[in-house]
């Protein structure tokens, strides 16, 4: 790497730490440490904005189809979708202040960060890919907010500047990230460190090869990976700002074949696998499929979560008297119409992990579907048998882990999938497992967001 500077930096150079002022987009945000000279800043510390310092919301996948979640987060729409829209982002900095144990800062990587600004010999930033033009403003107000709620000095949770991406830069985060680390090095050849805390996997593996590639055998780096620290915004305002924004995507689009509208999936009714149990049977598929073909490589797609035990075909019900046995966990429950109603009334509001059920696991069936091919995945079921002693109920003849892929609003392979269910004792071939998989469920219904054709032109 060139150490030598163009000569506007080197003309620069006298103002002091002017690197700091180049980058900074929040002008209320930069801290020059003018009182320490250049040569001495020794260590240049780099903390991600999203998912690392704030928990940031990202959308609840379980309430969208995957192909509308797609949609939703990728830049085809006019706004940019959902990481290019400010309202997201400024929903959850307003709720921290007004729930702070809803949404918070992560206050390990805050307490490092403290610690850097302390640090005489550092220089330490908050480095986002977002947007500059769109989202100064907010970055600012959530670190004023996080300040004004912690009741900080002056000089407590500062950084020397807070960066995000100007318009002229890389459309990629780990490109622009790494273009400013080098103008920092440049500008700094006394630094011996630098450390960058980030969330993603995939950019901290992309800024250890960065660092690779310097000849600086005098620096010391550190690419530290932060568990993602997030959190969901409440269900009914994230539902009213999706609305809200494919509203303006449509007043926005070019064109009717880039508009749409938003349909619930039919209703769905049985017990809903939790995540972990979710992965517990992701795994034992590939591992079997894996065995069975004999491709170390092979990383089958399944259901869109959730997987669940079905106690009824999409769009159907179960006899009301039969919820309130399953919550109540009372086969001969016979009380009075009022706790029944009222035990209805909870589960229609889809409480979720109120009524856990636990099961085990014990076979596995892999079926073609209709559909199946390279791209769409096989269907998989699983047989499992309810712990001892727990009322369970389903219309279908066995208890079988299923799921559904959809288009638009319309769930594939129903039909099919309702007669394996209903004739599993012939229609489906099980194999074993070598050992029974505990799962944990709830008992609820579900639904989710779909895209569907824009018809209002």
């Amino acid at each position: 790497m060139e150490e030598l500077r163009t000569k506007e930096n080197m003309s620069s150079r006298g103002e002091g730490h002017c690197v700091l002022e180049k980058w900074n987009s929040c002008a209320c945000e930069l801290a020059v440490p003018s009182e320490v000279p250049e040569h001495a800043i020794k260590k240049l510390h780099i903390y991600d904005f999203d998912n690392t310092l704030f928990a940031t919301p990202g959308p609840t996948e379980q309430l969208y189809t995957r192909e509308l979640l797609n949609l939703l987060t990728s830049s085809v729409l006019p706004n940019g979708g959902w990481w290019n829209e400010p309202e997201f982002l400024r929903t959850a900095i307003k709720t921290s202040s007004d729930q702070p144990r809803r949404f918070s800062w992560n206050e390990e990587i805050v307490k490092l960060a403290e610690r850097s600004y302390r640090a005489k010999d550092t220089v330490s930033i908050v480095l986002t890919g977002r947007e500059e033009g769109k989202f100064h403003e907010l970055i600012q107000y959530a670190l004023q907010t996080a300040r004004d709620h912690w009741e900080c000095s002056p000089n407590e949770f500062r950084f020397n500047a807070v960066c995000l991406k100007k318009t002229s830069m890389s459309k990629y985060t780990s490109e622009y990230k790494k273009a400013l680390m080098q103008d920092f090095l440049e500008y700094y050849p006394s630094l011996r460190e630098l450390t960058i805390y980030d969330d993603r996997a995939h950019q901290i593996e992309a800024f250890k090869s960065f660092f690779r590639s310097l000849d600086l055998p005098s620096l010391q780096w550190f690419a530290i990976p932060v568990r993602p620290f997030t959190k969901s915004l409440p269900r009914e305002q994230e539902l009213k700002l999706i609305r809200e924004m494919v509203s303006e995507n449509n007043i926005q689009a070019s064109s009717s074949s880039k508009k749409f509208d938003l349909a619930w999936t039919p209703k769905q009714i049985g017990y809903m696998l939790n995540m972990k149990s979710h992965r517990l049977l992701s795994m034992e598929v590939i591992k079997i499929l894996r065995r069975m073909r004999g491709r170390r490589t092979f990383k089958p797609k399944l259901y869109e979560y959730p997987m669940y035990i079905p106690c009824a075909e999409p769009g159907k019900n179960i006899p009301a008297l039969e919820v309130v046995k399953i919550w109540s966990n009372d086969g001969a429950c016979a009380e009075s119409e009022e706790k029944v109603q009222r035990t209805l009334q909870e589960f229609q509001q889809q409480q979720s992990g109120r009524c856990m059920v636990r099961f085990q696991v014990t076979d596995l069936a892999i079926v073609p579907s209709t559909h199946h091919n390279k791209k769409k995945p096989l269907e998989v079921y699983f047989r499992a048998t309810p712990e001892p002693n727990r009322y369970t109920f389903s219309l279908f003849p066995e208890f079988i882990v299923t799921g559904h892929f959809y288009t638009r609003d319309e769930i594939e392979d129903i039909e099919a999938v309702t007669n394996r269910l209903t004739n599993s004792k012939k229609a489906i071939r099980w194999t074993p497992l070598d050992n029974a998989i505990p799962i944990k469920t709830s008992f609820e219904q579900f639904d989710k967001l779909a895209s569907v054709p824009y018809i209002h032109d």
